[in-house]
């Protein structure tokens, strides 16, 4: 496509990436490149960044028991 003309697919994965704040300079310019023009994307990266606010102030009250831990851990690591 172009050094600044990145596709949709593109800037979302940028979008997400700039949430973890790993962005190369390089793609802080592709990205804001392409939000000036794409008003889904901007739409996108909006949401994006509600929910990971939201996620980010969650409570959880719920928690696993010690049995439900110990059958995961049993699930992702069997005996050999």
């Amino acid at each position: 496509m172009g050094l600044f003309n990145i596709s949709c697919k593109k800037a979302t994965l940028l979008s997400s990436k700039k949430e973890e704040g790993r962005l190369s300079w390089i793609e802080k310019i592709q990205l804001r490149s392409h939000m000036t023009i794409c008003s889904l994307c901007r739409l996108f990266e909006q949401q994006s960044q509600i929910i990971a606010h939201h996620a980010k102030h969650a409570e959880c009250a719920d928690k696993l028991s010690e049995e439900a831990k110990n059958k995961m851990q049993e699930a992702l690591h069997p005996s050999k």
